[in-house]
């Protein structure tokens, strides 16, 4: 499929029943911003989207695909095959457009999260000592960034979820964040009580 033809395609039938973005947006459920990226040629709908698409244009999924109205009555099974596996390939295409941009999404909040803690950690003036370092950073700044890269990587989650995008990945770190808060504290807590044994 060719993404400028198949942009051309849909403003083309949209147009023909004098429908706006937004209107077209609406039927579909899906926002004016998606519609209009398909139709400039920069993107293609979600494989789910394809037969409310068609059926709002009044085109049928084949001529959808193919990106344009389908005169005769028989389709030959190669040509439907071929558009098949075409829509197939651009379907896995976007997932994996997807999960790129999921994983850098994640790269830049862990990045961002670990840079503002570093800088909290050098505002505070906790001396150099060995053990100040090792408490600080395994006791305070590692549990706080990971809280904090857990709860923000929870919403992009959710956010990517609500969009109807891919949002395993980031749901999946953010989990490995709020394993290492609890490993932490558990660390903690078991350390306390053999430090301290006579005060439980």
């Amino acid at each position: 499929m060719d993404a400028t033809k198949f942009g051309l395609f849909v403003a083309e039938m949209r147009k023909v029943n004098h429908m706006t973005q937004a209107e077209l947006a609406t039927k579909i459920k899906v926002t004016d911003k998606a519609v209009s990226r398909w139709e400039r040629g920069l993107g293609f709908p979600d494989i789910n989207s394809l037969e409310p698409l068609a059926e709002a244009l009044g085109v049928s999924i084949l001529e959808l695909m193919k990106s344009e109205k389908i005169i005769e009555t028989d389709i030959q099974c190669d040509d439907a095959d071929m558009i098949v596996t075409d829509t197939i390939e651009v379907a896995e295409h976007q997932k994996q457009v997807e999960r790129q941009q999921e994983k850098r999404i994640i790269l830049i909040t862990i990045g961002v999260v670990a840079m503002l803690s570093i800088f909290a950690l050098l505002i505070d003036n906790i001396g150099w000592s060995v053990e100040n370092i090792l408490f600080t950073s395994v006791g305070v700044v590692l549990p706080i960034t990971s809280i904090i890269a857990f709860f923000v990587l929870l919403i992009i989650s959710l956010i990517r979820c609500v969009r109807r995008k891919s949002c395993k990945q980031t749901l999946k770190v953010a989990l490995v964040f709020a394993g290492i808060v609890v490993a932490v504290f558990l660390t903690i807590f078991a350390l306390a009580l053999f430090a301290f044994p006579g005060q439980r």
